[in-house]
């Protein structure tokens, strides 16, 4: 249930558009997703899974009843790309058709890979003495395909003492470079993403782009995805605030924003903003990141274009 029993203070913002389920990693069910949004305040509600769309119809069905206008989306892991200097990035689809054959041929797919991976991830982590059982990892997906955060958190749980804490065992074991990284199989490529959502009526937007560890020049990948079909930029996000922000140079999380929204709009991209809420998976609530309700009204013009 993650949040749910907490008690609420009015979000931030009114709309956010970057939310996690338990149809990927995040804690709560769609269902409960849409109840948290309501008892904050929300009125528009953007469920972004990774690399699936399992938890739109629930979210849909809960959100008639509790007056919270729920965008359909996703959040597909882009493939390394060396020649154009990406590591694996994250493209956002807002109002997609989930429906769609292509997109979902495209995401079970994925999903087999993302599967895969993990389960090696988890071998290897295992050949390094860690106590991380598989079947575990897979309970804590709740039947779902496993992600990082449902591996860190058996991993942390088991073993006591070995681990200061999420973000050395991400960075040191399993995220790229990491001594347990696995690569995946299959990743849908830049192009076929933006094709993807767009063939399915949506919008393809460039996720956090502050927060690709490996992007040396998070600028330059801004004006690099423009430049292949990329929609606009995810500018309102919750940064880390501990968390350095790679090639910046800016010393606040408001001039980072201020940075990226003012990039965007230099070359003609939308602008969007979400929390990127995971439940009791991240110390991050809905609404702390996202648009005014003007600003998502001027976001549905572009939409109707």
């Amino acid at each position: 249930m993650g949040q749910m029993m907490h008690s609420a203070a009015p979000a931030r913002y009114s709309v956010d558009l970057h939310v996690h389920t338990s149809a990927s990693d995040g804690s709560d069910s769609p269902a409960d997703v849409v109840a948290r949004a309501r008892q904050l305040g929300i009125q528009v509600l953007g469920i972004t899974d990774h690399d699936t769309v399992a938890g739109l119809d629930e979210a849909i069905a809960a959100s008639r009843s509790a007056g919270v206008v729920v965008v359909p989306g996703v959040e597909l892991s882009i493939a390394n790309q060396p020649e154009q200097d990406f590591v694996e990035i994250h493209l956002l689809g807002y109002f997609v058709d989930h429906s769609d054959g292509a997109l979902l041929d495209a995401l079970k797919r994925a999903a087999a890979a993302r599967f895969e991976q993990k389960v090696t991830t988890v071998r290897k982590l295992q050949a390094l003495g860690f106590d991380v059982p598989v079947d575990e990892v897979l309970a804590a997906a709740g039947g779902g395909v496993p992600g990082r955060a449902h591996i860190a958190e058996v991993a942390l749980a088991r073993n006591p003492g070995r681990l200061r804490d999420a973000d050395q065992f991400y960075r040191d074991y399993i995220s790229a470079g990491g001594l347990a990284y696995t690569p995946r199989r299959y990743q849908i490529t830049l192009p076929e993403a933006v094709e993807l959502i767009r063939k399915a009526g949506g919008l393809p937007i460039l996720a956090h782009p502050a927060a690709y560890r490996l992007v040396r020049d998070p600028q330059a990948l801004v004006r690099r995805v423009a430049a292949l079909g990329v929609a606009g930029v995810e500018g309102r996000y919750t940064y880390d605030k501990n968390r350095p922000h790679f090639g910046m140079g800016v010393e606040t999380l408001a001039g980072l924003i201020d940075t990226y929204v003012s990039l965007a709009q230099s070359l003609g991209l939308i602008v969007t903003g979400g929390s990127d809420y995971h439940g009791a998976r991240k110390s991050i609530e809905i609404g702390e990141g996202g648009l005014e309700l003007n600003e998502f009204a001027d976001l549905l013009k572009e939409v109707a274009k």
